[in-house]
């Protein structure tokens, strides 16, 4: 990938959890492993802030100035002090604008946002930090004394920014341009995102500075709206501040579930047994993936529900008393889902209730997902009936209803959706783990619930 010196501002669209601040971590590494001097800001996590003048600042000063503490000075000495005292007139003139923006705030009554402004103002400008109370009178005068001086370091923070970026080139050997993430730009108030982008159009915006801006840009644009109207052109707004788009796509759950490497076989010595794939675990990651595409849950989702998941295991291997424990996988992950989505079936049902999904089981692959999963749930439920199958070509039967396990009261011989040979293998197994006598504690769908219920608290 080739970073060019010239200013841009990228906006890096994608939809909510499709990925965006895993890809700007790992591209952050990769500029930074390539000599570019990087910075890195969760805008969200500010949004509580009154302005992100001050936040950009305060983020942008303390992340550069590392390149001069940490990294390993090269050239003369010199150039080294050009180096040190263009930056402190960048924050000279930073700290101009934000004390600028504080008085006009503490003129209209805004006096915590003024007291923030002003104290960060004046940690980068080193000067005193504005009375708390002045008269407005004093207030219009610092106003009309400091606008001339405001607008003028905006050009100068311009140029001092392109002046240090070719020093920091020539003197510490790092790549040109700093590259600015700006993450999470569409989770803050609407007001803020827009003022974020005005800081970087106004401030910023400048040869030997690019910005890559992560957003869902259609909830971006809706925010857009909800400050100036729904009939504004929020598109057309947005491309004053964006030189590109670049749409991250859509990432296949199957490969990013592969990407992780999950873990199943660990379990294996903690007397955890897994089903249904008792031999490739490796199934699982197909099931997987096919719930969750069906029912379109987005990556981060996706994340949320693998760790309460893998929690769940964890719960249960440390927490094992005497007997092994049998646990059905699709069971487990499909309640989870179903936990995720706030779905009413996980609450309301029972070991002996009728079957019935919300979820969506209808896929895209080979796997028959819905026979699949009702089977499954055939397994940890029971049913009432007057035939009883064992396995081995044996029935036994009742003169009345008779409770049992439900898988029991079919003739499970006749179900191929693992591949032939591994089905019948696989409802032996769980015949017999299942049967009064084993020393397995055989998980049933409310067993399965109380761990899920429980996912949510585990750490």
């Amino acid at each position: 990938m080739t970073v060019t010196t010239g200013s841009r501002v990228i906006n890096l669209d994608g939809v909510y959890g499709s990925g965006k601040t895993e890809f700007i971590r790992r591209l952050y590494i990769e500029l930074a492993t390539r000599g570019h001097p990087v910075v890195y800001i969760d805008v969200w996590e500010s949004d509580f802030s009154t302005n992100p003048l001050a936040v950009i600042c305060s983020e942008l000063l303390q992340q550069i100035e590392y390149v001069f503490k940490e990294k390993t000075q090269n050239g003369k000495i010199v150039e080294r002090r050009k180096a040190t005292e263009v930056f402190d007139k960048l924050k000279s003139k930073l700290g101009i604008c934000l004390q600028y923006a504080a008085a006009g705030l503490q003129l209209y009554g805004d006096t915590s946002s003024a007291s923030e402004l002003a104290t960060v103002g004046g940690i980068v400008a080193g000067t005193p930090e504005l009375s708390a109370k002045p008269k407005p009178r004093e207030l219009v005068e610092i106003i009309q004394k400091n606008h001339i001086e405001a607008v003028q370091a905006i050009k100068e923070i311009k140029g001092h920014i392109t002046f240090l970026s070719h020093l920091i080139k020539s003197i510490y050997e790092l790549n040109i341009p700093i590259v600015i993430f700006i993450d999470e730009l569409d989770r803050c108030r609407p007001s803020y995102a827009i003022e974020v982008l005005e800081v970087i159009k106004h401030f910023f915006e400048t040869e030997g500075c690019t910005f890559l801006v992560a957003t869902n840009t259609e909830v971006l644009e809706h925010s857009i709206k909800a400050v100036y109207g729904s009939e504004f052109n929020a598109k057309f707004y947005l491309r004053r501040f964006f030189d590109r788009k670049v749409k991250l796509p859509q990432v296949s759950v199957l490969d990013y579930l592969i990407a992780r490497q999950l873990d199943f076989d660990k379990y294996k010595s903690d007397y955890i047994h897994l089903f249904p794939f008792t031999k490739n675990y490796k199934k699982n990651i197909s099931v997987f993936a096919a719930l969750f595409e069906s029912n379109r849950i987005e990556l981060r989702g996706v994340e949320q529900i693998l760790n309460r998941f893998f929690a769940s295991l964890e719960y249960v291997a440390s927490t094992r008393m005497s007997s092994d424990v049998a646990i059905n996988t699709i069971v487990l992950m499909v309640g989870l889902i179903e936990q995720h989505l706030e779905m009413s079936e996980l609450v309301r049902r029972q070991n002996s209730s009728d079957l019935s999904f919300s979820l969506n089981l209808d896929n895209n692959t080979n796997l028959p997902l819905a026979q699949m999963v009702d089977v499954m749930f055939k397994c940890v439920m029971q049913k009432s009936a007057k035939k009883e199958y064992l396995g081995h070509n044996q029935f036994r039967e009742y003169s009345t209803f008779q409770p049992m396990l439900g898988i029991k009261s079919i003739d499970f011989r006749t179900i191929d959706i693992f591949n032939g040979q591994d089905d019948a293998e696989m409802f032996r197994s769980l015949l017999s783990k299942s049967n009064e006598g084993s020393d397995c504690n055989y998980w049933m769908w409310e067993d399965h619930k109380k761990i899920i219920e429980l996912s949510g608290h585990i750490q």
